[in-house]
């Protein structure tokens, strides 16, 4: 039986985040030749332009979300976009939402995916970002309906944000959803186990 698609606010806010998470980490990356005080500043400066690149994001993101959806002849578990019914969410038991965890985990990209993405082409967001967007905005669905998973979901944000592997932009966004668990349950969150890179760039979500 063929799945329909659903277009949740949450799946389009974490593909927007982590552009905007992308965007701001090619401002990192572009000032490793500065010393760090000058890095830090870009980032804060980039920071003061979240509105300015959320205006950009509105522009694009039909463009990026073409990009993302078109035909990939290289079944590669990175650009498989996985679908889930309204109704599948709602029903989805903890063991299902355990499993799609463990599935999100395997495709999100590793910093050795960007690397294999010629540099002209990071102008654009990768699809394989737009995708963990979408991934990570799955899991929000879930977590709407099934509070109650979260306790599940917190080890595996963590794990996804302490991922030396992961890109950054994935790795804030998943710091930022495990910095929001840990306040709905009024849990202290050690902020100094993750890097400033995270940090500033989940300050761009959230206020921590």
């Amino acid at each position: 039986m063929k799945k329909s698609s659903i277009s949740p606010a949450l799946i389009l806010l974490s593909i927007s985040l982590l552009i905007v998470g992308f965007m701001a980490y090619l401002h990192y990356k572009n000032s490793d030749l500065l010393n760090d005080n000058k890095s830090k500043l870009t980032l804060l400066n980039t920071a003061k332009k979240v509105p300015l690149l959320k205006n950009l994001i509105a522009k694009n993101l039909a463009k990026q979300n073409a990009m993302a959806e078109a035909q990939v002849t290289d079944q590669n578990v990175l650009t498989v976009e996985r679908v889930y019914t309204e109704e599948e969410i709602n029903e989805m038991t903890e063991s299902k939402f355990v499993e799609l965890l463990k599935d999100t985990e395997r495709r999100l990209p590793k910093l050795t995916d960007l690397k294999k993405i010629p540099p002209g082409a990071l102008h654009h967001t990768p699809p394989l970002i737009i995708l963990a967007g979408r991934d990570l905005g799955v899991i929000k669905e879930v977590l709407k309906v099934h509070e109650s998973y979260e306790r599940v979901a917190a080890p595996f944000y963590k794990s996804c944000a302490k991922n030396d592997e992961g890109t950054t932009p994935v790795r804030a966004l998943c710091l930022t959803n495990l910095i929001e668990i840990k306040r709905k349950k009024n849990e202290n969150l050690n902020l100094k186990d993750y890097p400033e890179r995270l940090i500033a760039l989940s300050k761009m979500i959230t206020d921590i």
